[in-house]
């Protein structure tokens, strides 16, 4: 059986080793969160033909490996539009709050003057593919394994952390182990890779952490690669954003936004 992000024994779900951050090996990577999250939000609304339109997620802690629980409530529910929000607890602490906003879909069909983005970016089929290992530490660190070595990363220009890159990225395991990834959760899971694709390192192992996940979504991704194009927009007050469209192989599907802060204290 593939492993999973996460295996669920009773109302809990448990990490794997494949939901780790790079950072620190008891912790969660945030993608892995932000996946579960759109699972249970997508769970609660299922069947009720209402599209995710908009997920905010609020990082309030970080993200322990330990069991995990999520709590939804339904803020509203009518005909065209659906409120949840969801707890994402490690025991009795909550580490995450997230709000979905799901509206009905209908075709439409678009004047002339509208405003369209039709950038296609270059296809992931004819990349390279590299890891977020050689990235963020090249030969010269230990990262232990977790998200960021889980997902196929393939670069469509270079990710030199500067404060801007696109990128390809693909999960090849399920998020919640039986069930499959829906178009939904693999947007959530590469939300949060916005604040590494368009990474602004400060100096010297000084680089930047996201505390939030906004993800507005145009259209659902079709296919398993989502596209990233990243570009960090960060004041000399040390509060900024990363400002992410993104793709599937088809054009635009959606746009994400993160707040960034610099990892820990910073003298340049």
């Amino acid at each position: 059986m593939t492993e999973a992000l996460f295996s669920i024994e009773g109302d809990s779900f448990l990490p794997s080793s494949l939901a780790g951050s790079p950072w620190h090996h008891d912790l969660l990577h945030g993608g892995a969160p932000a996946g579960l999250l759109a699972f249970c939000l997508e769970r609660e609304a299922l069947g009720l033909g209402l599209q995710p339109a908009k997920l905010s997620i609020d990082l309030l802690k970080p993200v322990p490996k330990s069991p995990l629980s999520v709590r939804v409530r339904t803020l509203r529910k009518g005909k065209r539009i659906m409120l949840l929000v969801a707890s994402l607890m490690a025991g009795n602490n909550i580490v995450a709050e997230a709000s979905c906003l799901l509206v009905k879909p209908q075709q439409i069909k678009l004047p002339d003057y509208a405003c369209q983005d039709k950038q296609v970016i270059e296809s992931p089929l004819a990349l390279k593919e590299v890891s977020f290992q050689d990235i963020l530490f090249g030969s010269s660190g230990y990262m232990p394994p977790g998200l960021h070595t889980t997902i196929q990363l393939r670069p469509v220009t270079p990710l030199a952390e500067r404060g801007r890159g696109t990128a390809w990225i693909l999960l090849p395991v399920p998020i919640v182990s039986g069930n499959s990834n829906t178009p939904f959760m693999l947007a959530a899971l590469a939300s949060d890779f916005g604040n590494g694709v368009g990474q602004l390192r400060l100096g010297e192992n000084v680089g930047t952490i996201n505390a939030d996940i906004i993800l507005q979504l145009s259209r659902l991704p079709e296919g398993e690669w989502i596209g990233l194009d990243s570009v960090a927009l960060l004041d000399d007050m040390g509060v900024g954003q990363v400002n992410t469209t993104l793709h599937d192989v088809h054009g635009r599907i959606g746009q994400v936004s993160q707040t960034i802060m610099p990892m820990g204290e910073f003298s340049g």
